[in-house]
């Protein structure tokens, strides 16, 4: 009797011993993801705030100007027709204006970089640029803002981009994108 009963409290031990570890490794798993998680929604919350600045500064400029420029107070063009704005748009310290394409893919610009393009035909027109958060924070956004004149009335729409990193390398590059008619 007294062997079998050593032999069944080595066997609860281990048993007891073996459940505890899987309960361990379960916690350990869990807590984990949800440390992921949390990263992936404070990156995300970056590219929205990302998107809200350049959305932001698109609305700005698009109600700011004075004198008007083609009749409105914008800096952005409405047709071919549209005299293009030479004047200076600052946002977050840079000139959205400053001359170049946008490239395909964002590479961490250095301080000051943004770049403007528009594209017109006789009844619209979308003016591209890129907004750096730098040095501040390593968040950029891609504004565009279309002017499309419909039946007499001119509506714009506002898209914006927004990235919570600039560089096109790394696994955990976010794109949050808000939109904005009227």
């Amino acid at each position: 009797g007294s062997n079998y009963m050593k032999g069944f409290t080595i066997f609860f031990a281990m048993l007891v011993g073996s459940l505890t570890l899987s309960v361990g490794f379960a916690i350990y798993d869990l807590t984990v993801r949800e440390i992921d998680l949390s990263a992936a929604a404070s990156q995300s919350q970056y590219a929205i705030y990302a998107a809200d600045t350049g959305a932001e500064c698109a609305l700005y400029w698009d109600n700011k100007l004075s004198p008007n420029l083609n009749g409105a107070p914008s800096v952005f063009a409405t047709s071919s027709a549209s005299v293009a704005f030479a004047g200076t748009a600052n946002c977050n310290g840079q000139n959205i204006r400053a001359a170049g394409t946008p490239p395909a893919t964002i590479v961490a610009p250095p301080t000051g970089w943004s770049a403007w393009a528009t594209t017109q035909t006789a009844s619209a027109a979308t003016t591209t640029f890129t907004l750096s958060l730098l040095p501040a924070q390593p968040y950029c956004a891609v504004v565009q803002v279309g002017k499309a004149t419909v039946g007499g009335i001119l509506y714009t729409t506002v898209i914006s981009k927004g990235y919570n990193n600039c560089s096109t390398v790394g696994p955990a590059r976010l794109e949050r994108t808000l939109r904005i008619s009227y």
